[in-house]
């Protein structure tokens, strides 16, 4: 797939996102099915450092997930607009890397992947806590919005 094709991809993934963010009540972010797991605000904040420790360590080349450890901001608007303000920042700067730089291979704490692999996985990052939420709704009594897309228009070429 293109770089174009990919972060098109990622910037749809993202508006389902927001959908999913957007149907949870003001009162509910806090809610965690059982106490060792990830509340309404932590799996969005969680989304939100796997995009940020992707980006800056694609761009510079430094991976330090302890940039992202204490106390953090778990506010509904924050978050909200976080997801959105550095989603768009990301494909913006993403858009703007060269090829090359996109596929080339970098080592990280986790091995040797390359750029585009790294946007694969921080995409699956987030589809996996996307789908936790969807559980989270379902538990609170809510209807997750369908998946459909129309992935033939998505796809297609500019």
């Amino acid at each position: 797939m293109t770089k174009s094709a990919i972060l098109k991809y990622w910037e749809n993934v993202r508006k389902l996102t927001l959908t999913v963010f957007d149907l949870f009540p003001q009162d509910k972010f806090d809610f965690r099915p059982v106490a060792d797991v990830r509340s309404v605000a932590e799996q969005f904040d969680h989304i939100l450092i796997c995009e940020l420790y992707a980006r800056i360590g694609l761009l510079t080349g430094v991976w330090d997930i302890s940039a992202f450890s204490g106390e953090r901001d778990l506010s509904r608007n924050r978050l909200r607009d976080k997801l959105y303000s550095e989603n768009k920042k990301t494909l913006g700067l993403f858009r703007m890397l060269p090829e090359g730089q996109f596929m080339k291979v970098y080592e990280t704490p986790f091995g040797a992947i390359s750029g585009e692999a790294l946007i694969y996985e921080t995409i699956d990052e987030e589809i996996h806590h996307r789908g936790n939420l969807y559980v989270y709704l379902r538990l609170l009594g809510i209807a997750p919005p369908q998946m459909v897309q129309n992935y033939a228009d998505l796809f297609m070429e500019d």
